[in-house]
Formats: C-alpha cells, structure tokens, sequence
C-alpha cells in the first residue's frame, strides 16, 4: 500500500509523518535511532494517490509537528481527515 502514515508515542508526541511505500517506510524508520529512541510507539496510515501525497503529508506535518524529520514537501497542503486522538485539533 501506498500512502501517508503518522508514527506517534503513546499519550505523547507525533514522532513521524511520511509518506510512500507504508511497508518500505515502516522498515526503514524501525533502524532510525531518532525514531527509536522514543518508547511505545504506534502508528497509523491511510491510502492518498500520488497526486495527492506530497500536499497531505505537508498538512500533517504543519498540524501535527512531529519531532522528527524536516524534509516534508514544499507545497500548499491539503487537508485530510486527522485520525483520533488527533481529530480534535
């Protein structure tokens, strides 16, 4: 699958948001030590089309500031629905 996906602590922090490959992406961030260092981590992750990937990563991560990456796209976001606990923000 293809996709956005959200790496977050649990009751903390979002640690990621990304986009790509989900299984790929998954896999690469389990041997990121910036990543790992953080405990009790969940994740979740839904379908977007390519055309839209780049602009909702970008919405994620202007909502969501996660602690680490600061490589997301330079373009105008598009909103997506935020998952619970999120979705209050």
């Amino acid at each position: 699958m293809e996709g956005v996906y959200i790496i977050w602590q649990g009751n903390g922090p979002v640690i990621r948001v990304g986009q790509g490959i989900i299984r790929d992406r998954l896999s690469a961030h389990r041997r990121d030590t910036d990543i790992t260092a953080y405990q009790n981590l969940y994740v979740t992750w839904a379908p977007v089309s390519a055309a839209c990937r780049n602009g909702v990563e970008r919405y994620l991560a202007n909502i969501l500031k996660p602690r680490v990456g600061d490589a997301f796209p330079n373009v105008n976001p598009i909103q997506a629905f935020l998952p619970w606990p999120w979705q209050m923000i």
